[in-house]
C-alpha cells in the first residue's frame, strides 16, 4: 500500500515539474511576441510620420517659375545675281560657257564679247541662263572685253584672255585614187573657196535665235577615235588648209548620231567634203557631218539628240573611212570634242 501511494506521487511530482516548465517558456515566448509586436507598431508609426511629415514638406513648398519668350524677326532677301565663267584664259579653238544665276523675273539678259552681242537662253524653268561663245580658231591672241546686262544696264565685266594654241603642221596627202578624182591640193583649194566652201557659208549665216535644244551635247559615234586633230595646217607648197574639225576614225557604215536637237539645214554631196550634213542647233551653233557614205535624214527635218542621221563613208577628199565633225559657234570654228566636254563638265 504505500509502495503504490509513493510510486503515484513520484507520477505527480514529475508531472507537475513539466506543467511548471512549460508554464514558463510559454510565458516567456508571449513576452518576446508582445515586445516585438510593439516595436513593429512602433516603427510602423515612426515610418508613418516621416512619410506625413516629408508630405508635409512637399505640400508646404511653393515653387515659382518664370518664362520668358524671345521674338526672332527674319528678314527674307532674294539671291543676288550671279555671273559664272567656265575659264577667263582660253585657248583657239576653245569654248567659253557662261551661267547666269538669280536673273530677277521680268529683267532681259544680254552679253557681248569684244563689242559682239550674244544671246543667253533659259534652262531648268528659268532657274539658270546660259551663254556659249566659240574662240575661233584663227581668233588673234590678246585680251577681249566681255560684258553682261541686265534690260541694257551693265551687271558684270570680265578681261578674256585667248592664248595662242600650238597647231600641228602636216603635209597635205594626196593619193592616187585621189587624183582619180581629179583632187589634187591645188583643186581641193580652189573647190572650197569657190564651191563648197561657198555652200556651206550660205548656210552657216544664217541665225535662229532661240535653242532647239535642252539637254548636254553628246558624241555621234559610239566609240571615239580621234585620228586627225582640230586646227592641224596642212601645207602643200604654198598652199596651207586648216583642219577646222576631227577626224574619227571608224569603218564604213558606222551610224552617226545628231549630237543634239536641232533642225537639219543641209544634206548635199559635196566635192571636197563629201555626202555632208549640217544640223543647226540654234543660237549660231551648227553641227558639220562630213565623208558620209550614207542619209538619214532629209533637209528641213527636225531631229533629237541622238537620233541616227547617217552613215560613216570615205567620200570626197578623204584617205579612208572615218567621220569628220566640225561645230560652228556663231561664225566660230572650234574644237567639237573640248566643246562637248565643256558643256557636259561645266
Amino acid at each position: 500500500m504505500n509502495l503504490f501511494v509513493r510510486k503515484n506521487l513520484v507520477k505527480i511530482l514529475i508531472s507537475s515539474f513539466f506543467l511548471i516548465l512549460l508554464g514558463g517558456i510559454f510565458f516567456i515566448f508571449q513576452l518576446s511576441s508582445e515586445w516585438s509586436f510593439e516595436n513593429i507598431q512602433s516603427e510602423e508609426k515612426l515610418s508613418s510620420e516621416i512619410i506625413i511629415n516629408e508630405d508635409s514638406i512637399t505640400t508646404t513648398t511653393t515653387t515659382t517659375t518664370i518664362i520668358t519668350t524671345t521674338t526672332i524677326t527674319t528678314e527674307f532677301t532674294e539671291p543676288s545675281f550671279e555671273i559664272l565663267l567656265s575659264a577667263t584664259e582660253l585657248y583657239q579653238g576653245d569654248t567659253l560657257m557662261i551661267t547666269a544665276k538669280n536673273v530677277p523675273e521680268g529683267e532681259k539678259i544680254t552679253g557681248k564679247f569684244n563689242g559682239k552681242s550674244f544671246n543667253f537662253f533659259p534652262i531648268k524653268s528659268k532657274e539658270k541662263w546660259i551663254a556659249l561663245l566659240g574662240i575661233d580658231a584663227k581668233k588673234a591672241p590678246g585680251e577681249y572685253s566681255l560684258s553682261v546686262s541686265l534690260s541694257d544696264k551693265l551687271k558684270n565685266e570680265e578681261t578674256i584672255i585667248v592664248k595662242k594654241s600650238d597647231f600641228f603642221i602636216t603635209k597635205i596627202v594626196i593619193t592616187p585614187e585621189l587624183e582619180e578624182k581629179d583632187l589634187t591640193s591645188s583643186n581641193i583649194s580652189n573647190t572650197i573657196a569657190t564651191e563648197d566652201g561657198v555652200i556651206i557659208y550660205e548656210v552657216l549665216v544664217k541665225y535662229h535665235p532661240t535653242a532647239y535644244f535642252n539637254q548636254d551635247f553628246i558624241y555621234p559615234l559610239d566609240e571615239i577615235i580621234n585620228v586627225g586633230a582640230f586646227g592641224n595646217i596642212r601645207k602643200d607648197g604654198d598652199i596651207t588648209i586648216q583642219h577646222l574639225g576631227v577626224d574619227l576614225d571608224a569603218i564604213e557604215g558606222t551610224p552617226i548620231y545628231a549630237i543634239n536637237s536641232g533642225k537639219v539645214v543641209l544634206v548635199e554631196k559635196l566635192t571636197v567634203y563629201g555626202d555632208t550634213i549640217i544640223i543647226d542647233h540654234g543660237l549660231g551653233i551648227y553641227s558639220l557631218y562630213l565623208h558620209l557614205s550614207e542619209f538619214k535624214v532629209t533637209e528641213g527635218e527636225m531631229v533629237e539628240r541622238g537620233q541616227l542621221i547617217g552613215l560613216v563613208g570615205n567620200t570626197g577628199w578623204s584617205l579612208g573611212s572615218h567621220l569628220h565633225l566640225s561645230v560652228k559657234v556663231d561664225g566660230a570654228s572650234v574644237d567639237p570634242l573640248k566643246f562637248i566636254e565643256t558643256i557636259t563638265n561645266f
